[in-house]
């Protein structure tokens, strides 16, 4: 081993950096608190964006997704079926995958006091993260849905949307998050649980970091939704959290400043751009944001979803979409 890293938290970002250190020789200790990885709730969706950078293991794949039926309150306003849009993963599975070659210890620490690693990295999630945070419920659930099919939901008082994804041993995920209280959100799953006729098992909850990038100062180093890479429109984790953990590798082994490797895999501007439509829902009145849901371009809608848009590709939406684009400029 050529050194030694101590990573503190075994989410995504934590257990690939793991798997990026160990896959070099470097001796990886990583800390988690939970005592059952994947416990966050998480709707474990990711974009086909995912395979611009990284392969997932086929037996870590529940379902590929080749469509989606989007409502604007009860009616139905798009609805698509065709190709890969992305996957439902088992994220246990992934997370034991990537940690392979990893010494796991189960318990929580203070990443200032692992004075005896010489690489330290927190990625201890959204109870460390210093920006905006948004809720987020989910309950596993029991119904008869099209499994390789999203349903998305969105709702006129709420900046945020509900959601309907496939999970494991044959259950669904049913949530619904955004800017809104626990009792809020609770009603909107139980209203969407009703929507589709499911049996709910559980439900839980749990903060998102929702505010953009927030990097630590001192030399520190951290990663995934600790510094907020998270996608704040979509709540989107597994994949931004990836890519931040490959970012760093790659500013440690390189020498590269870590914002500057960020930037240089889309997550710097992906996020920005869907705080400009966060900025541009919550100015608007209800009327404005049916306008909006309804007017929104099919390309668009996949392109901010899948999140990795360049400047230049959205120099041409504007260039096909200019009224649309207009609106998100003159409230965003």
């Amino acid at each position: 081993m050529s050194e030694k890293a101590c990573i503190v938290g075994a989410g995504p970002s934590g257990a690939y950096l793991a798997r990026l250190l160990s896959e070099e020789g470097t001796g990886v200790t990583i800390f988690e608190v939970n005592g059952r990885l994947a416990s966050k709730p998480c709707g474990w969706g990711i974009p086909y964006s995912i395979d611009d950078f990284m392969k997932l293991p086929e037996e870590t794949i529940l379902e590929k997704i080749r469509g989606y039926e989007i409502f604007l309150e009860n009616s139905l306003i798009h609805e698509y079926k065709g190709d890969v849009l992305g996957y439902i993963v088992d994220k246990e599975l992934l997370l034991k995958q990537l940690l392979e070659g990893a010494n796991i210890v189960h318990r929580g620490v203070d990443p200032r006091k692992l004075i005896d690693c010489r690489l330290v990295v927190d990625a201890r999630g959204h109870p460390v993260y210093k920006g905006r945070k948004a809720l987020a419920l989910q309950a596993e659930a029991r119904a008869n849905i099209e499994r390789d099919r999203i349903k998305i939901f969105f709702f006129l008082d709420l900046v945020g949307y509900g959601w309907v994804f496939p999970g494991r041993d044959g259950l669904i995920h049913i949530g619904a998050g955004g800017f809104a209280d626990y009792d809020f959100l609770r009603d909107r799953v139980l209203f969407l649980a009703r929507q589709i006729g499911a049996e709910i098992v559980s439900l839980k909850g749990s903060p998102i970091a929702a505010g953009g990038l927030r990097l630590p100062g001192n030399g520190d180093f951290a990663v995934g939704e600790a510094i907020g890479a998270v996608m704040p429109l979509t709540g989107e984790g597994i994949r931004p959290g990836f890519l931040s953990a490959r970012a760093l590798y790659d500013s440690l082994r390189n020498g590269k400043p870590y914002r500057k490797s960020l930037e240089e895999y889309g997550l710097t501007f992906n996020i920005e751009v869907q705080l400009r439509i966060i900025r541009y829902l919550e100015n608007s009145s209800p009327a404005e944001r049916r306008e909006l849901y309804l007017s929104a371009p099919i390309e668009v809608l996949k392109r901010v979803t899948a999140a990795n848009l360049t400047k230049l590709e959205v120099a041409g939406l504007v260039a096909r979409y200019p009224g649309f684009f207009r609106k998100l400029v003159l409230k965003g």
